[in-house]
C-alpha cells in the first residue's frame, strides 16, 4: 500500500537524518523538525525528473514499487486530514503543516503543475531582495503563528532567484496529565559524566506507557497530549553509556521498526514517577552537508533536473531549516520551516521512575500520520 509505503520510508529518512546531524554536533544539542524537511524535499521530489527524480526518491526512502502519483495521493490526502484536523477543535491540539513554491514570475510554469499545486505556488518577484524575503518569511510567521521569524535574509535572495520551496510546521499542544508548577524545581542536568548544571525540572506521577527497550537499551515514555493522537516520546539510555544517545539513533536507523512496534503495541499503563527538563530551544541550520551526506547528489548544482515545473533551468543554491519548541507545564509548543532555495543515580533506574537527568531523546509522533513532527537531543 502506498500509504505504508511513504510513512515507512518517513521514518527510515528520520532516523538517517538524526544519526548524520547527531555526529555533525557532537556534543551539542540538537533540535529540527524531521517532517518539516521531508515535505520541503518531497516537494522538490514532485517537480523533478529523470535522474534528479530517482536520487531523492532514493533520499527520500519511498519504495521502488510506488510511483511518483501513488506518493502524490498519499500527499495530498494527508492534506486533507490536516485540514480537517484544523477545523475539528475537539481533538485538543492544533497541528498544520503547509508548503508553498514561491517562483519567479519571469519563469513560464507547466499547466499540468499549475493544476497540481493551486494552493502551493506563488508567483513572485525576486529582484528585490529584502521585499522577496519579506514576502516568504511573512507566510513562514502567519503559517507557524509567529513562532518562526527571519527564515532567510535578504542577502539569500536576489533577481537571479528563481525558486523558493518552504515548509511550515506548527503545533501546539496541552498534556493530558499537566505537570503542577508548584512540583517544577531547580534539579542537576549531567551533560556528561563530569559536566553538570542546574536545570528546571517538572515532575508529576501518573499512569503512563513506559517500557525498558533491550533492543535500544534505553527506557522508552509515552507523556500523551489532549486527543490522544499525538504524544511525545522520551528515549533514555543507561546514564553510564558514553555515547548512549548515538547508540539510540544507531540502532534506529538500522531498524525503524523497532521504534513503530513501541508505537503501535497496546502497552499497559503503569504508575511512573516522570522528572523532565523545562524549556524552549530555537535552532536554525545549514541542511546541504547533512543532504549531501544522506545522498542528495545534483540537487544543489545545475545538473538538476525540475523539469515537470518549468523548461527553464532550475537549481537550488541553499537549504535551510529553523525549529522552535517550548516544553512546559502545560503542554508544548512547536514550529519549524525549512527552505530548500536558489542517567546519573546511586542506584539503577527502576522501572516506575523515569528521571531524565542526562542527555537524551525525545519525539513528538503524530500517530495518524506516524511521523515524528520534531525531535530534540
Amino acid at each position: 500500500m502506498a500509504q505504508h509505503g511513504v510513512y515507512t520510508g518517513q521514518q527510515e529518512f528520520t532516523f538517517d537524518l538524526l544519526s548524520i546531524i547527531n555526529k555533525q554536533n557532537k556534543g551539542s544539542n540538537i533540535f529540527l523538525s524531521p517532517f518539516s524537511i521531508y515535505q520541503a524535499l518531497l516537494t522538490a521530489y514532485f517537480v523533478s525528473d529523470k535522474n534528479t527524480e530517482a536520487n531523492l526518491k532514493q533520499v527520500l526512502r519511498l519504495p521502488a514499487n510506488v510511483d511518483k502519483i501513488d506518493t502524490m495521493q498519499v500527499y495530498k490526502m494527508e492534506k486533507y486530514y490536516q485540514t480537517m484536523r484544523g477545523l475539528n477543535s475537539s481533538y485538543g491540539y492544533t497541528f498544520t503543516s503547509a508548503n508553498k513554491i514561491f517562483i519567479n514570475d519571469q519563469l513560464t510554469v507547466k499547466p499540468c503543475m499549475t493544476d497540481i499545486f493551486q494552493q502551493e505556488l506563488q508567483p513572485m518577484s525576486f529582484a528585490n531582495g529584502l521585499e522577496a524575503a519579506k514576502v516568504i518569511n511573512t507566510w513562514v510567521e502567519v503559517e507557524t503563528k509567529n513562532n518562526i521569524k527571519d527564515l532567510i535574509s535578504p542577502d539569500q535572495v536576489d533577481s537571479r532567484t528563481n525558486l523558493v520551496l518552504a515548509n511550515a510546521a506548527y503545533f501546539k499542544g496541552i498534556w493530558q496529565s499537566k505537570f503542577s508548577p508548584a512540583l517544577t524545581k531547580p534539579d542537576v542536568f549531567y551533560s556528561s559524566p563530569n559536566k553538570k548544571s542546574l536545570v528546571k525540572m517538572m515532575k508529576q506521577n501518573g499512569q503512563f506507557r513506559h517500557i525498558l527497550s533491550e533492543e535500544l537499551r534505553a527506557h522508552i515514555l509515552e507523556v500523551p497530549y489532549k486527543g490522544g493522537n499525538i504524544s511525545m516520546y522520551f528515549l533514555l539510555p543507561p546514564f553510564a553509556s558514553k555515547d548512549g544517545v548515538a547508540d539510540i539513533l544507531a540502532s534506529l536507523k538500522k531498524d525503524p521498526t523497532t521504534f513503530k512496534r513501541f508505537t503501535e503495541e497496546a502497552n499497559f499503563l503503569k504508575p511512573v514517577e516522570i522528572s523532565i527538563p523545562k524549556f524552549t530551544v530555537t535552532q536554525d541550520l545549514n541542511l546541504i552537508p547533512t543532504l549531501t551526506q544522506m545522498g542528495v547528489t545534483d540537487l544543489f548544482t545545475s545538473a538538476a533536473d525540475l523539469s515537470r515545473l518549468s523548461d527553464t533551468p532550475i537549481s537550488f543554491g541553499d537549504a535551510v531549516h529553523k525549529a522552535r519548541l517550548e516544553l512546559d507545564e502545560e503542554g508544548t509548543t512547536a514550529a519549524a520551516a525549512t527552505a530548500v532555495f536558489s542517567f546519573r543515580s546511586s542506584r539503577p533506574l527502576e522501572h516506575t521512575k523515569f528521571v531524565a537527568n542526562h542527555p537524551f531523546l525525545y519525539f513528538l509522533f503524530d500517530k495518524m500520520s506516524q511521523s515524528i513532527l520534531h525531535a530534540v537531543k
